[in-house]
């Protein structure tokens, strides 16, 4: 029997994108709320985005991995009929990622004030960190969903509770910092960030009740996929969560290391800065570069993001044929290209005017803008072609490509950020740092997918972004691919 609620290619890519444009627009006016609002602004940013970074590293740890490994082995299981096979990959997943979910919570909120202190070297962290630990142990919940339902083929729910999550973000940071304003004399920047960073966790909990809402509703079909389910060997549980670790665990180091660079600028922007320009001036500086320009470039990802989740499971489920793989990876790199392009050059030339109109309470941070536009395009390569390599068994291709780009950004950060006075210094160095980390990691993973597979990637889908069609040799025969998704 055929799952209804199987979809394809196209339509995975394109549930996932318009749930990113929904999600990316809430986000911004989320930021813009923020930053406009007397009593956040670059300091709230600063707080709450320090938080969120260490948040994000515990997460990369415990999670991160998951629904991309998830995907890619029920993915496998379901192409050959063994649903019985896949939905056992579910559930041994769910009971081991929660404990592991529960844990890192736990991990969290004990150490949440020497993190604080010590590590990020705000003190003021200390509460948002607190409310953002439950967040751990629900998004490993999510996580193993957003996996089994990817690995089906059914990404629309993964789409529409990240839909939910972002508007029950958005929603709630109004009410929480609103209503903690109105319970004190004068705005406290502490309280507010900590708000910002619960809401989050709200928006945890409600898209972890519409995904399980969501699984019980397809309970039916699931049960008359696993009834009809090709016999086959059966899977046992040490098997599963030793393929899990092996798909898992490069993804999540991938993470790890690419979090690490982000942690990098949480811990060394203020830290060099306190010393020269005082310490509130530094977490202004971070928040500029964490809140304000990080959103914007952060945006067009989004849409990559949509198609590179839809990728893995699709490789994986046709692995064997070759020319539909090309086609799509190429396609797929032809549309990054065709809006990150386009924004990069909006952001160069229109850089301090888009700060002015967005961010008119704290319209600071041009340049820095512009230098950190540059990584659009080298990330929304890399994502694409990691998914090729993760597809093909190279998981350690990305693990040495992130860590090279990170020895860069360390290295460049604490070379430039001290010299406020040169062009490339301050917080402007830690863009530029930023640029050269994602620089090498595109160098290393295009070289690698060269090297490894047998895949062709198409010179006009990064130097004519705005085609509408381009035509590839396969077998000595001409094939136009129009690009459409």
């Amino acid at each position: 029997m055929k799952n209804k609620f199987k979809e394809t290619f196209k339509q995975s890519v394109i549930a996932l994108l318009i749930s990113q444009i929904i999600v990316k627009f809430l986000g911004l006016i989320y930021k813009l709320y923020l930053t406009n609002r007397i009593g956040f602004g670059d300091e709230g940013n600063a707080i709450s985005t320090a938080s969120f970074q260490v948040y994000a590293l515990i997460l990369s740890i415990t999670a991160t991995g998951l629904p991309s490994a998830i995907s890619k082995l029920v993915a496998e299981r379901s192409s050959i009929g063994d649903h019985k096979g896949a939905f056992k990959i579910f559930k041994v997943s769910m009971i081991i990622f929660s404990i592991v979910g529960l844990l890192g919570s736990f991990f969290l909120a004990i150490f949440a004030k020497m993190i604080a202190k010590n590590y990020l070297n705000i003190e003021e962290a200390e509460l948002s960190i607190l409310t953002l630990s439950p967040s751990i142990f629900l998004v490993s919940i999510i996580s193993v969903f957003r996996g089994y339902f990817g690995g089906r083929e059914n990404l629309k729910e993964q789409a529409r509770g990240q839909t939910i999550d972002q508007i029950t973000k958005t929603i709630t940071t109004v009410l929480f910092i609103e209503s903690s304003v109105a319970l004190t004399i004068n705005p406290n920047t502490k309280i507010m960030a900590a708000c910002s960073n619960l809401s989050a966790t709200f928006a945890n909990l409600f898209e972890c009740l519409y995904l399980y809402s969501a699984f019980r509703k397809q309970r039916y079909e699931i049960g008359v996929d696993i009834k009809d389910s090709i016999s086959s060997k059966k899977i046992g549980t040490y098997t599963i969560l030793k393929e899990l670790i092996v798909v898992a665990i490069p993804i999540s180091i991938t993470a790890v290391i690419g979090t690490i660079a982000k942690n990098i600028d949480s811990t060394t922007i203020v830290n060099k800065l306190k010393n020269v320009i005082g310490y509130e001036e530094a977490k202004k500086e971070y928040g500029i570069l964490s809140g304000k320009v990080e959103t914007l470039v952060s945006f067009p990802l989004s849409f990559n993001t949509a198609i590179s989740t839809a990728l893995l499971p699709s490789i994986a489920a046709s692995r064997k044929n070759l020319k539909e793989k090309e086609g799509r990876i190429n396609k797929s790199i032809l549309f990054g290209s065709s809006i990150s392009i386009p924004i990069i050059a909006i952001f160069l030339f229109f850089g301090d005017e888009i700060l002015k109109v967005l961010f008119p309470n704290a319209s600071s941070g041009g340049n820095i803008l512009k230098i950190s536009a540059i990584s659009i395009i080298f990330i929304t390569i890399t994502q694409m072609l990691n998914g090729v390599l993760y597809g093909i068994g190279k998981s350690n291709v990305p693990i040495i490509a992130v860590t090279a780009g990170v020895i860069a950004k360390a290295f460049f950060n604490n070379l430039l950020i001290p010299k406020v006075n040169f062009v490339l210094g301050g917080t402007n160095g830690a863009a530029f740092a930023t640029v050269m980390d994602n620089l090498i990691v595109f160098i290393i993973t295009i070289i690698a997918v060269k090297k490894y597979t047998s895949i062709k990637i198409y010179k006009s889908s990064f130097i004519k972004p705005l085609i509408r069609k381009y035509t590839y040799d396969n077998n000595n025969k001409n094939n136009t691919l129009f690009f459409e998704l």
